[in-house]
Order: structure tokens, then C-alpha cells, then sequence
């Protein structure tokens, strides 16, 4: 494929409190400064940004194939992420962290600057059974690491598809959490207090190809519900899920939808099988009208890890609308009854864990011809304060709205 988008990021630590004796320790060559006020340098900086990190990021995105009239360089970001967190003698737990960019190349006001609060919560126990956390958090629901099934309860910043992985496109949502511990087994029942939804493409940037702007989604005040009930045992684990929650998927107008669902692993040697199923009720979709749908969404993945330093892993999902209506092919892309999604991943580790290489390849339809992408990225540790991630991000056209964006790689 001819077609390649280069992501350099370079990640430095800082204001970490334990490395500080490490990132001084070259001063003692200084003739100019003491021992002793190096001394009291330090101790000063730990005891006031004890507990404080935080990372300074330079992130650019270059486009080979470029036909649209902005620049190759698509993205040229600075950012900084502090994140703040301090244990009471009392055992309970504050956390805050949040990032700020500015991006120095992009076309999108939208896109231009940002300041996000990420995690902001409290937590602690209440008996030796009972724990809760109160705050904005993420909560991870279901097995696989590329497919979202059982995972509903945090949306996405999903503006530049397919460069990041699940897990770090998570936006943490303000909720109440209790873990119950009986044995195996653990209850946690949530109340979500804010409705946030995900971060879609904006209008008029490479990922959006509509020719006209949608309004802004809806702002809802309600509190929704979800529940999970997980037992983990010897060499397998299972969990039972259900949430009342607002469809995040709908766009504009998020109206209500009902959750049921399960995952499990079992671990066999070097093999884990793992599988998740959901049903919801409740679906709207933009050319039905009111009318509800129902869908069910099976998914089955295979985890090998008998090769040294090396992981492969193969995830496939199936979701079915019922009382498919034909109403649904209308669009640019339309709703089929049936939709297929597979997902390959291979990940290894060189020089001592700090080299780490990943492919990843997720495609649509049954035949995993209906469009997806590709992503091969590096990370490489520099030294304990300093990174480099660098990766190649390819679309594949197959389907109308892979076909828009094919060119973005």
C-alpha cells in the first residue's frame, strides 16, 4: 500500500517526585554548587510536588497522499499532561490528572487547542467488603482490547480514527461506583451523574466527509444506572453486566437504551479464550423515525502468548438487527442486518522490554472486505524519562465510508 501516514511522538516525564535524585545527580560535578544546598534543593521539590507528574508531548502527523488543499503536515501538537494524586493516612484516595494542547498545523478551529479534565475522583473504603470511588473515572467493561461489545460505559475521542488504541481514547465520565466483595465474587453497582458522549470527527476535517453540519449533540442532567457482577477463579472469570444508559452511538438526540450482557476468559496454557455478548433494546436509528430495534452482538477472540516476549491475538464479532428494516440501507452508510468485524493484533518486546513493536489489522464484513485499517507502530524507551512512539496508519477502502477516507493514510 502506497498510502502512509508517520506519527513521531516524543514524551518527556516530568515533575516526577522519586526521580528527581536521578535527573540531579549531574550537578555534583558543579564545582559552583554544594553538596549541601543540593541537598535542600531536592528535599524543597519533594515536598512540594510530591505526588505531581506529568508529561510534555511533540506529536506530527504527515500525509503522503494528500489531495486536499492543507498542508501534508497535518498535525503539529504540543502537549502537556499533569496528573496529581495523594493517599490520606485514612486510606482514601484523591486523584486528579488533565491535559492541554495546542496544535500549531490544523486547518479546524475545533481542533486547534484544548484544555480536558480527565480523572477527578475520590476513593476509599466504607467496611472491609465495601469499597466506593466517586469522581470522574473510566470503567472497562468486557474482554477484548480492539472491539467494543460489553465496553459502553465511557465514550471515545474518536476525532482522528484508528491512530490510538481503545484504551487510550477512553473519556473518563462523573459516576458513583460501589464494589461489594463476597467471596469470588464482586458486585459493583454505578449511578452515571453525567451524560458525556463521544468525540466524533468535526465538521469539515479529513474523518468527516459530510457536505453538511450536524448540530451539536443534545445536553442531558439525568442520572443512569449499570451494573456488573464478576467472579474470578482459577484459570477463568466470568461477568455479568447490565446498564440503562443513553445511546451514545445516536447522534444529535441520545435517547435511552437497556444493556444485557456477559464476558468471560478461560486461560488454557498459552492460550486465553475469551468471548462477550451483549443485547440491547431500544435502538434508534436516523431513517426509522421513532421506531425501536433490537440487536445482539456476539463476540469470540483467541490470545496465544507461547512465543517468547510475543503476543497474537484474533478477535471476530457479529452483530444482528432484529426486525431489520429496509429502511436502514438509506444513507451514506448504510445499516446492514449484519455486521462483521475482525481484528489480528501481534505485539513483541526487544532490548529488555524497551523496544515494543505492534500490527494491528481490523477489517469489516464477513469476508473482511468491507473496509477497515491497518496500524504498525514502535515504542521505544529511550531513558526513564524520555519516549518515542512512531507508527503507520493505512485505510482500507471497501464500503462508502471507508471509501471517503482511504486517502487520509
Amino acid at each position: 500500500m502506497r498510502k502512509s501516514l508517520y506519527m513521531i511522538l516524543l514524551t518527556i516525564n516530568i515533575l516526577n517526585a522519586q526521580g528527581i535524585d536521578d535527573d540531579m545527580s549531574g550537578f555534583g560535578d558543579d564545582e559552583s554548587i554544594s553538596e549541601s544546598n543540593i541537598t535542600s534543593t531536592i528535599k524543597e521539590k519533594q515536598s512540594i510536588i510530591k505526588g505531581l507528574t506529568g508529561e510534555i508531548t511533540q506529536s506530527l502527523a504527515y500525509r503522503i497522499d494528500n489531495k486536499t488543499p492543507h498542508d501534508d503536515i497535518s498535525s503539529f501538537k504540543s502537549s502537556l499532561f499533569l496528573d496529581y494524586e495523594h493517599k490520606f493516612d485514612n486510606g482514601i484516595r484523591f486523584k486528579i490528572n488533565g491535559k492541554a494542547y495546542y496544535d500549531f498545523n490544523t486547518y479546524i478551529d475545533s481542533l486547534e487547542d484544548e484544555i480536558e479534565l480527565y480523572d477527578a475522583f475520590i476513593e476509599g473504603k466504607i467496611t472491609e467488603n465495601l469499597d466506593y470511588k466517586i469522581g470522574r473515572q473510566v470503567v472497562v467493561w468486557g474482554r477484548s482490547d480492539t472491539i467494543r461489545v460489553t465496553d459502553i460505559l465511557n465514550p471515545l475521542d474518536n476525532r482522528t480514527p484508528a491512530m490510538t488504541d481503545i484504551k487510550d481514547l477512553r473519556l473518563p465520565v462523573n459516576m458513583l461506583k460501589f464494589d461489594y466483595f463476597i467471596g469470588n465474587w464482586r458486585i459493583t453497582p454505578i449511578a452515571i451523574l453525567e451524560q458525556r458522549f463521544t468525540k466524533n470527527p468535526p465538521f469539515g476535517s479529513d474523518f468527516n466527509p459530510s457536505i453538511t453540519k450536524l448540530p451539536n449533540d443534545k445536553e442531558y442532567n439525568d442520572i443512569t444506572y449499570a451494573m456488573s457482577i464478576t467472579g474470578e477463579f482459577s484459570g477463568w472469570d466470568i461477568s455479568f453486566y447490565e446498564a440503562y444508559i443513553r445511546n451514545d452511538a445516536q447522534l444529535i438526540n441520545h435517547d435511552k437504551i437497556k444493556m444485557f450482557g456477559s464476558a468471560i476468559n478461560i486461560l488454557k496454557g498459552s492460550w486465553l479464550f475469551k468471548s462477550e455478548i451483549a443485547y440491547f433494546d431500544g435502538l434508534k436509528y436516523p431513517s426509522t423515525g421513532n421506531k425501536e430495534f433490537k440487536r445482539l452482538d456476539i463476540l469470540l477472540g483467541l490470545e496465544y502468548n507461547g512465543i517468547a516476549d510475543t503476543t497474537l491475538s484474533y478477535d471476530i464479532v457479529k452483530r444482528t438487527i432484529s426486525d431489520y428494516d429496509n429502511r436502514l440501507l438509506i444513507g451514506l452508510n448504510p445499516i446492514q442486518k449484519d455486521i462483521y468485524q475482525h481484528a489480528f493484533r501481534i505485539k513483541s518486546e526487544f532490548l529488555n522490554a524497551s523496544l515494543k513493536a505492534n500490527y494491528l489489522i481490523s477489517l469489516y464484513g464477513q469476508s473482511a472486505n468491507k473496509g477497515g485499517f491497518q496500524r504498525l507502530w514502535g515504542e521505544y524507551e529511550i531513558n526513564d524519562g524520555l519516549n518515542l512512539s512512531f507508527g503507520i496508519v493505512d485505510y482500507i477502502g471497501g464500503s462508502p465510508m471507508f471509501d471517503m477516507i482511504e486517502d487520509n493514510d
